[in-house]
């Protein structure tokens, strides 16, 4: 490709690009801009046909809300990335995201290109919300697909031997071995009741709409305990209030989640869980805590199993504003531990 039409095609692409590129030398004056710049940047005391400097628009890089020259990006010969807050002709203080280097170290001149923070966020927004989708889809299908395995290998095997059984009563003609045949029969049914009700529970307990929060744990710790055999500690001064669905569901879920993991991953006899209301940054939180002295794992690992639990604890949190912390050490145990404000969700 000839020089010319490299530089043609360089040209038409600083100019019709829609990030903000600024050239500057070491004083921050502006030696060259493109349209995009040119529109967006305060007009105040500038003159297209001289130099503006980048001061002029430059409220400081982005601290912690606030607004700091102390580090300015003109004093550096480095490559930086960063956040910098400019002032645009409508007299906006819009935050950009910046990059800024070095181009032509004799003559002390840098380029200056800067992307509104906005645009970045709601892109970012759409992927988080893109990867959350998916998740969610996919949890969603390998729940259906354990409830149709339990169902099937569970249930419908054991209906169906049932069902055998029974054709062969008109056949049995001493009365004692039919009586144990129905008896056995009538164990395999509540089995079977038992079995279809724990499903149910697990995917929605009646509890948890009719009595509240610390009902339905008892219920599920009681079932947790016949099921794998740990020993579930629960400490609670829920007994004053109800909360909205959305927060009792939430809270509800995450410790399932959590006491499912401890029970299946961390080998330990004994899991205890904490429940609480406490006051919190001078508002009510929902304070829990589920803690093992099992196997614990390492934080940077990828966890055993799909690992949406541990995402899914997260997102259900992040759903109604609560923090949620998860602490692990191999040979030491696991914690988790997390807040729900809940003053203005108290019915």
């Amino acid at each position: 490709m000839k020089t010319q039409d490299l530089t043609s095609l360089l040209k038409a692409m600083f100019h019709q690009s829609k990030e903000m590129i600024i050239f500057v030398d070491r004083h921050g004056e502006i030696v060259y801009m493109n349209e995009e710049a040119q529109t967006t940047l305060d007009e105040r005391d500038y003159d297209r046909n001289q130099f503006v400097n980048i001061c002029g628009h430059c409220l400081g890089v982005g601290n912690n809300g606030s607004y700091d020259c102390s580090n300015c990006f003109l004093l550096s010969s480095e490559k930086l990335t960063f956040q910098v807050y400019m002032r645009t002709r409508s007299g906006e203080k819009v935050a950009y995201v910046a990059n800024f280097q070095q181009i032509d170290h004799e003559n002390n001149i840098s380029v200056f290109t800067l992307n509104p923070l906005s645009e970045l966020m709601k892109q970012q927004e759409f992927e988080h919300q893109k990867l959350l989708t998916q998740r969610i889809i996919q949890a969603q299908e390998n729940e259906r697909k354990r409830i149709s395995r339990d169902l099937h290998d569970g249930v419908t095997q054991e209906l169906l031997n049932l069902l055998l059984e029974m054709r062969l009563f008109k056949y049995t003609l001493d009365r004692e071995e039919l009586d144990e045949k129905i008896k056995n029969s009538e164990d395999t049914l509540s089995y079977l009741l038992d079995y279809v009700r724990n499903i149910s529970v697990e995917l929605r307990p009646a509890s948890l709409d009719d009595l509240g929060i610390e009902a339905a744990l008892k219920t599920h710790f009681k079932w947790t305990e016949k099921q794998y055999g740990i020993l579930v500690g629960f400490d609670t001064n829920l007994k004053r209030q109800r909360y909205q669905p959305e927060i009792e569901t939430v809270v509800y879920r995450v410790i399932q989640e959590a006491v499912f993991n401890a029970a299946k991953y961390s080998d330990s006899d004994e899991v205890s869980v904490k429940l609480q209301e406490v006051l919190s940054f001078n508002a009510v939180h929902i304070h829990f805590e589920i803690k093992d002295e099992g196997n614990g794992f390492i934080m940077e690992d990828d966890p055993k199993g799909s690992g949406l639990g541990l995402f899914g604890m997260q997102e259900r949190i992040s759903s109604v504003d609560g923090t949620l912390n998860i602490n692990s050490e191999p040979g030491v145990g696991t914690k988790v531990e997390g807040f729900i404000p809940v003053e203005e969700s108290i019915v």
